[in-house]
């Protein structure tokens, strides 16, 4: 049982950290175009995502039990490639914008758009692990974005997450995306083989 918690734990910390710029996102759009609509189009986009990871999984558990592990190479070469860029100061961190009163479907697009180091992540996570850990993982995942929505409607109200402290955080992420990639290569015990 502390197994299933334990990996649920290790995907709600790495969907929580790579959601930081959709934090940052939501929190700033919040103030623009409001924040139900805002938080509604991120929990929107991150439902896509984690049903599509888990589809994933699923469709990579079937076709290619054994080598599922492999798929930690994408995560690996994201975070290597990120840090990379940011050593050169050749990273591209552009803000998107939107007008006022944006749709929830353009807002979920954005959001969408944003979580695709989260889907890096979560899709090999939950292929290279067995099905109760999957229900764990996903269980994680859920948390961490109901978490980051209500930090957003509460930042709506007071906004306490400067940009400063964002930032620290989200240099974080090709470091948690390194750490994901070699875990999903290595033979841990939520192997589903």
């Amino acid at each position: 049982m502390l197994d299933f918690v334990a990996f649920g734990l290790s995907v709600f910390m790495a969907q929580i950290l790579t959601n930081l710029d959709n934090l940052a996102a939501l929190l700033a759009l919040s103030l623009v175009a409001g924040a139900k609509r805002s938080v509604f189009g991120f929990l929107l986009a991150q439902v896509i995502i984690i049903c599509s990871a888990l589809m994933l999984a699923f469709g990579v558990a079937d076709v290619v039990p054994r080598g599922a592990g492999y798929l930690g190479l994408i995560p690996l070469g994201l975070g290597v490639l990120t840090l990379i860029r940011k050593r050169r100061g050749t990273d591209d961190d552009a803000n998107p914008k939107l007008q006022n009163g944006a749709s929830i479907l353009v807002t979920t697009l954005l959001f969408l758009s944003l979580s695709v180091d989260t889907f890096a992540i979560l899709a090999p996570l939950l292929a290279d692990s067995a099905p109760n850990y999957r229900t764990a993982g996903v269980a994680g995942a859920g948390l961490a974005a109901c978490c980051l929505a209500l930090i957003a409607l509460l930042g709506s109200k007071v906004p306490f997450m400067s940009g400063s402290v964002a930032n620290r955080l989200e240099s974080l992420v090709p470091y948690v995306m390194i750490c994901a990639g070699l875990y999903i290569l290595s033979n841990s015990w939520t192997d589903a083989i």
